[in-house]
């Protein structure tokens, strides 16, 4: 079986976690230098766990592609729990943690912007930053919610495949 452009979006989904990752704590702020650093901002909680759980996500891709057809009871029954893995993930803490931070900043941002996210830290965080550490949960939470009601109720297309989803 290919690549199939779902597993290709999973995997640029992961890349650009870990390239806003890698950007963020690259800027030198005063409060990564404070205890607790980075770890005390819900934000970055929830970036890290939408990377691991898409990095779950392409494992579960790349083993699924490999133990297809080959008939090992074995492999079979780790793929099963590595997909429960993935599944629990989402179900407990991508999707519930990523919405809460996102509506709960938007919606502090529009009362009012110095309360959550002062100007101050403009001149830290970059705006295409700040705009990728959020919208991408987001978006990415939204769908993953979405695609999880259509498994249950098992809505397919006419043509009888499963719908190609990057969190599926």
């Amino acid at each position: 079986m290919a690549l199939i452009p779902c597993q290709v979006l999973r995997v640029a989904i992961l890349l650009s976690y870990c390239s806003i990752l890698c950007n963020y704590k690259a800027i030198e702020m005063p409060s990564h230098q404070t205890y607790g650093g980075s770890w005390k901002f819900l934000t970055f909680i929830d970036l890290v766990i939408q990377a691991v759980f898409f990095g779950i996500c392409v494992l579960t891709d790349l083993s699924s592609l490999l133990t297809r057809g080959s008939g090992n009871q074995e492999q079979e029954r780790q793929l099963k729990k590595l997909i429960s893995l993935r599944d629990w993930m989402l179900a407990v803490l991508a999707f519930p943690v990523g919405i809460f931070v996102v509506a709960v900043f938007w919606i502090i941002y529009a009362y009012d912007r110095e309360m959550i996210y002062p100007k101050l830290l403009d001149n830290f965080i970059p705006g295409w930053l700040n705009h990728g550490m959020k919208q991408a949960m987001e978006q990415d939470s939204e769908q993953c919610g979405e695609s999880k009601l259509k498994a249950k109720v098992k809505d397919y297309p006419e043509n009888g495949e499963e719908t190609c989803l990057p969190w599926r």
